[in-house]
């Protein structure tokens, strides 16, 4: 259990790198550049990935139904909107946005599929996860 809240910790630590990073590239070049640079570089590691060590190749396709590839649209859009952003309100505001957008879209979904267990500590959380970021946008 330590090992995986160490390992979903270091992935946020990534995240946030890889968006100030993407932030710099596209004050230089433009979002949809550096989200094209993100994921073709990506590509290019997790090809080698799969092809070297995952052993199945193109096999990996076989039965994976259409829509599931709709994630990477998603990836994508996320990457070209979080360089946008970045480097325009900062890190600490665009961390804090994207993370109270997913507590909405997490909740929505469980909702939706009835996988969750809903009670009112669930909108009560967001809610103060939308409070801390109004506080830290208009506190000084």
């Amino acid at each position: 259990m330590i090992s995986s809240i160490l390992i979903a910790l270091s992935g946020g630590v990534a995240v946030g790198m890889s968006r100030s990073i993407n932030g710099r590239l596209t004050m230089d070049r433009g979002a949809f550049c550096a989200s094209f640079w993100n994921h073709f570089i990506g590509f290019l590691l997790l090809t080698v990935f799969v092809f070297i060590f995952a052993r199945q190749g193109l096999a990996l396709l076989v039965d994976v139904p259409g829509w599931a590839f709709t994630g990477g649209i998603i990836g994508a859009i996320f990457v070209a909107i979080s360089s946008y952003v970045f480097p325009r309100i900062g890190a600490n505001r665009s961390a804090l946005l994207i993370i109270g957008g997913q507590m909405i879209a997490g909740l929505l979904i469980d909702h939706l599929r009835g996988t969750a267990q809903f009670h009112i500590g669930q909108p009560a959380g967001v809610a103060l996860i939308l409070s801390g970021i109004y506080l830290t946008r208009y506190s000084r």
